[in-house]
């Protein structure tokens, strides 16, 4: 009995790895990430989706939360750090395998520090602006690069994400990424659903 079960177990993970036939843009993703803040190091989680409206128009949400301990004049503070972007983007096929983007979003940043009961809180908001390529390079593997442009308040900035996924099955991949917005520097991990 054990064999049947350890056979039946083997032929599905074989056969549930497929490849990804061309770039899939209805997702949505649950990731651990850390950002490092000026000095401070920070952790949390991210949400994000993307969702085709045609065939080259598309929606993306994404927010993330990120907190920490932080010593600031020799006293513990408690730091939270959260980001929300919605936009619309456009997607141009280049090949089967290889989609050009470019992104207009909504940009909202706070900031937010407790310490001993009293707590004080900044945000800003404003737009951004992304374009980049996403690629299979290999059957499972699909990397993706994107130029950022963030003006928020007073300040803009500019910036990368990279990001590296692997396609288990048609449905579930996972992805590691990097951000880098001028003092903002993003790792994240996460889990990605097609639908």
């Amino acid at each position: 009995m054990k064999e049947v079960v350890l056979a039946s177990v083997l032929l599905f993970s074989v056969g549930s790895i497929q490849a990804a036939e061309s770039i899939r843009w209805d997702s949505a993703s649950l990731s651990y990430q850390t950002v490092e803040l000026d000095e401070y190091d920070m952790s949390g989680f991210g949400i994000s989706g993307t969702k085709l409206l045609n065939e080259n128009i598309f929606v993306m949400g994404s927010y993330a939360s990120v907190s920490d301990d932080v010593n600031v004049y020799g006293s513990n503070v408690d730091l939270e750090f959260n980001r929300l972007s919605l936009g619309l983007g456009y997607r141009y096929p280049v090949a089967k395998t290889t989609d050009l983007f470019g992104i207009v979003s909504y940009e909202k940043m706070g900031v937010e520090a407790s310490y001993q009961g009293n707590s004080d809180d900044d945000s800003e908001n404003g737009f951004g602006l992304q374009g980049g390529v996403r690629t299979l390079v290999a059957e499972n593997i699909e990397l993706s690069g994107a130029l950022n442009y963030v003006d928020i308040g007073d300040a803009s900035e500019t910036g990368i994400n990279l990001s590296a996924m692997y396609h288990f099955t048609e449905q579930f991949s996972a992805s590691i990424g990097y951000g880098h917005l001028d003092d903002v520097d993003t790792v994240s991990v996460s889990a990605v659903f097609f639908f």
